[in-house]
């Protein structure tokens, strides 16, 4: 299997948090502390750049959250 070079747009296993990684680096460890072998992590699409990779996680994040209501928009009223 040749090496990889670029930036992965990887998800963890552990919180399902969707993020970059640099192909260079061996492990990339997520926010919540959970370490990723990027060898035997799957990698959801690989490009040259890093923006690109960066731009391609906002896109993903934005169509996960696509249909939950913010809490800025949310009021609640307990007038009953």
């Amino acid at each position: 299997m040749p090496e990889l070079t670029g930036f992965a747009v990887i998800g963890c296993s552990k919180c399902r948090r969707i993020m970059s990684a640099d192909l260079s680096h061996a492990t990339k460890t997520c926010q919540c502390g959970h370490k990723l072998d990027l060898k035997k992590t799957k990698l959801i699409a690989v490009f040259a750049s890093a923006d690109d990779a960066a731009q391609a996680v906002m896109q993903m994040q934005e169509r996960k959250n696509t249909g939950f209501t913010s809490a800025a928009n949310y009021s609640r009223t307990l007038d009953k």
